[in-house]
């Protein structure tokens, strides 16, 4: 059996390679990251997103900062092939004057179309990912996160969607940006990583420097365009960002009906 596509991203942090493997393999480090809820065992990981989407793997292999195997099977990702594949994330860590450089390769994909839109997903959503881990320890290690999630979906394009969420209007200069959400609110903080019309990353001034995902995707081919609009806050009230995330959600019905 062909091994298949995958994809590879590096991200130098600067937190020791002790922390990184901490955030890497405990399921409330975890969190603080990566997904809503994380439960660690000596066998497993489990990751849930809500919504569904959960990452339920198998620890393949670990040498203690230093190198992570995950693995899992067809369960997640039946809706874009019915061949059996293994598939794999690879966590790579390296001491580096203090800081951690952190490789990730996440390998397995078909080759087929029909797997286009998850292992782009994927690709895209390292991006991020690893973003959000170098954001929690290099600026709130230690500090359980707050998240405001609000999600849709629509069968208008990709391209539609943005315009819709950008027509406030977004300027950028040198690393830092301004966007006028369809909220009528001004988020202001650095560009952490800007993909228009799928993906906008940025730090948040006015929530404790908080982080903003906004992505675009589709898991499957035939399936509609999901919006995650995406707050992981540290040290604001829980209330504070529900509230946001109630905020969200309601526009993003008005906006797409």
């Amino acid at each position: 059996m062909k091994k298949g596509r995958s994809t590879e991203m590096s991200r130098e942090i600067a937190a020791p390679v002790e922390a990184v493997w901490k955030a890497l393999t405990e399921g409330e480090e975890l969190q603080r990251w990566f997904p809503l809820e994380a439960v660690v065992s000596a066998e497993d990981v489990k990751l849930t997103w809500g919504s569904g989407i959960d990452w339920n793997m198998e620890i393949e292999e670990q040498q203690e900062n230093e190198y992570l195997r995950w693995g899992y099977d067809k369960e997640h990702h039946h809706l874009v092939g019915q061949k059996e594949r293994r598939l794999a994330v690879e966590f790579f860590l390296e001491a580096k004057k203090g800081n951690t450089m952190l490789r990730i390769v996440h390998s397995g994909f078909g080759e087929e179309k029909s797997w286009d839109d998850l292992y782009d997903g994927v690709r895209r959503g390292w991006q991020t990912e690893s973003l959000s881990l170098k954001h929690y320890l290099e600026n709130h290690a230690g500090t359980n996160r707050v998240v405001a999630l609000a999600e849709i979906t629509s069968k208008k394009s990709e391209q539609e969607l943005w315009d819709l969420l950008m027509a406030g209007g977004i300027s950028v200069k040198d690393d830092q940006y301004t966007y006028t959400t369809p909220l009528g609110d001004l988020y202001q903080g650095n560009l952490l990583y800007d993909n228009p019309p799928q993906d906008l990353c940025g730090t948040l001034q006015h929530l404790n420097n908080a982080m903003l995902r906004i992505s675009i995707e589709r898991f499957y081919p035939g399936a509609d365009n999901t919006i995650w609009v995406w707050i992981g806050a540290y040290g604001i009230p829980e209330k504070e960002i529900k509230e946001v995330q109630q905020k969200w959600q309601e526009k993003l019905h008005q906006l797409i009906p």
